[in-house]
């Protein structure tokens, strides 16, 4: 996955410093005034704030869930408790037969 993600970096990286290959057609700039631009911009970094913090709500859930023991944490837990007990009567059976 992350090497997919470093080939598709790579490649618009590569389209941003040296552009589209020469097949393309140019592309004429749009014609908006700055204003509709920096609106525009503004709009999508809305977007992608609003998107970002849900993110960071969902991760923040996740780790919430990590922090709490898991089905297998307990039942090792109460198979610890088990073992020393056992332990503790073999212990106190041998005592006794002395």
């Amino acid at each position: 996955m992350r090497l997919i993600r470093k080939t598709l970096l790579a490649a618009l990286l590569w389209l941003c410093l040296w552009g589209w290959p020469a097949v393309l057609p140019a592309q004429t700039p749009p014609e908006e005034d700055c204003r509709e631009l920096v609106a525009s911009f503004k709009e999508e970094n809305r977007k992608l704030s609003e998107e970002l913090r849900r993110i960071q709500r969902e991760i923040a859930a996740l780790r919430a869930d990590l922090g709490k023991p898991g089905l297998k944490e307990i039942f090792s837990g109460i198979g610890y408790i088990v073992g020393f007990f056992g332990a503790a009567a073999f212990v106190a059976a041998r005592r006794k037969e002395k």
